[in-house]
């Protein structure tokens, strides 16, 4: 089983976006802020391997190569993964980047409880890359 939970459309639509999405959206500018995001599929994927990311985010449109190797480094070091409803564009300007980015990881458990991720994890599934 793998550790890929997918965060879909909310019940609550506003503006266009779910409220978790705008939930996801302000908690991920907060951590950046506070310095606790990393950005870029590549550094996520070190901040796995030296054990700093707490958990992942993964854009809807990575690539399948990215996405299989955030998926096996996030299971081998049994860090979440959480695939949120966001382009790459749109979760790079979430973290204050102009470049698109695929993927960032939280390096701070104390912001797990700003995106209330019991909520976003319900529905947990079986990717088969």
């Amino acid at each position: 089983m793998s550790n890929l939970s997918e965060q879909n459309s909310g019940k609550s639509n506003i503006g266009g976006k779910s409220a978790n999405i705008n939930k996801i959206e302000s908690g991920l500018g907060l951590a950046k802020k506070a310095g606790a995001v990393i950005s870029g599929a590549e550094l996520v994927i070190e901040s796995v391997r030296k054990k700093k990311a707490c958990h992942v985010f993964l854009c809807s449109d990575a690539s399948g190569g990215t996405v299989k190797k955030l998926l096996d480094k996030t299971e081998f070091y049994h860090v979440p993964v959480t695939k949120l409803d966001l382009t790459m564009s749109e979760l790079a300007r979430c973290v204050g980047r102009v470049s698109p980015t695929a993927a960032v990881s939280l390096t701070n458990k104390n912001f797990l409880k700003l995106f209330n991720l019991t909520d976003l994890t319900e529905e947990t599934m079986e990717v088969h890359l």
